[in-house]
């Protein structure tokens, strides 16, 4: 029995390993392919690409023949194989967008995107007059400053924290996020992993802030950047086509 079972064992591995080596990205033989296509040619965008786009065609080959499989009787099998190559045509396509990311991004700072319109609020507004604001402008976000410091941050979410009901009872400076939980960044950043930063802490906006940082009196906001002004510089970079800045 034990002999049987390290036997049956031992062919699935083997075939995993065989199926792994497939040189089709992302599998570990779309890697290898990538590595010797970037040896070749010095290029990682252009190597990414071309092993996407062979891992794209074994994707529609195993989806193919998935589908004809289950049409032709091994219906679960056949299923089974058909999500596998959907499931490496879903991986190739998101390496080749993490890759025009990157590329997008490459070489560009906070500076490059931040907005230096800084749009404030006081903090001794109700949440009813900020409300009214909000609708008035259609500013989703705004930095409580007082005597030229900055004390927090105030949007929408914190906004939405307060029952409707207490809004007019209640201040901006009782429901913004304290100066010392907001997400900030020096102007000299770099944008990809300021962006990766706030997708890992889910904000929309980040103050771009000179000085000494961790101090409320010895920093000064310059500017604001969003996750729309980076989307709108990596869909530019798409479009246009350009090639990554310097």
């Amino acid at each position: 029995m034990l002999g049987a079972l390290a036997f049956w064992l031992a062919w699935v591995n083997f075939g995993l390993a065989t199926f792994n080596l497939v040189p089709g990205f992302p599998l570990d033989g779309g890697r290898i392919f990538r590595a010797l296509i970037w040896g070749i040619t010095h290029s990682y965008e252009r190597a990414t690409r071309l092993a996407a786009c062979s891992g794209r065609l074994i994707a529609y080959a195993m989806i193919v023949f998935g589908s004809w499989h289950a049409l032709s009787g091994d219906f679960i099998g056949g299923l089974w194989i058909a999500f596998i190559g959907w499931f490496l045509l879903t991986a190739a396509q998101e390496s080749v967008a993490q890759v025009a990311v990157r590329t997008a991004l490459a070489g560009l700072r906070a500076s490059d995107v931040m907005s230096h319109e800084i749009p404030t609020v006081g903090r001794d507004i109700s949440l009813e007059e900020y409300g009214q604001q909000i609708l008035r402008t259609g500013r989703r976000c705004h930095l409580v400053i007082s005597d030229g410091r900055l004390l927090g941050l105030m949007d929408v979410r914190a906004l939405n924290s307060v029952p409707r009901d207490q809004w007019s009872g209640t201040s901006v400076q009782a429901a913004m996020i304290p100066r010392d939980k907001i997400l900030s960044a020096a102007p000299d950043q770099p944008l990809l992993p300021l962006l990766e930063r706030m997708i890992a802490a889910d904000v929309n906006q980040v103050p771009v802030m000179t000085g000494i940082v961790d101090s409320v009196s010895g920093a000064q906001v310059v500017g604001m950047v969003t996750r729309d002004s980076i989307l709108r510089v990596i869909q530019t970079h798409i479009e246009v086509g350009m090639p990554a800045a310097a």
